[in-house]
């Protein structure tokens, strides 16, 4: 019996303790973090979508500019730009992720 009242008594301070410092356990936190956290491929398809958008942005405003709909040449020029951008930060990314997987795969053990 007395095994059993030490148990209770410990698992009584460590709820104490956590509520002072407002610390949670590790199991809650890898918890919490799995459900609310977005992943690297969550990440990456944004990403990708984002750069799709800038180029369809880019289509549509120089096709707007070739018909004569669209006569602001500054417009076109931004969007060209963006787009640009977004698809070397793209090709930069991709360039990185294929350096850390050769280093990785040249790692020896």
């Amino acid at each position: 019996m007395v095994g059993i009242s030490e148990v209770s008594n410990l698992n009584n301070y460590s709820d104490s303790v956590q509520k002072m410092t407002g610390l949670t356990s590790q199991a809650s936190k890898l918890d919490d973090n799995s459900q609310n956290e977005k992943s690297f491929s969550d990440y990456l398809t944004t990403a990708l979508s984002s750069v799709s958008q800038n180029m369809s942005n880019m289509d549509k405003s120089s096709a707007g500019m070739i018909s004569g709909s669209n006569s602001n040449l500054g417009d076109v020029m931004i969007k060209m730009t963006e787009a640009q951008l977004s698809l070397e930060t793209a090709v930069q990314v991709r360039n990185k992720c294929i350096d850390a997987y050769n280093d990785i795969k040249n790692m020896q053990f």
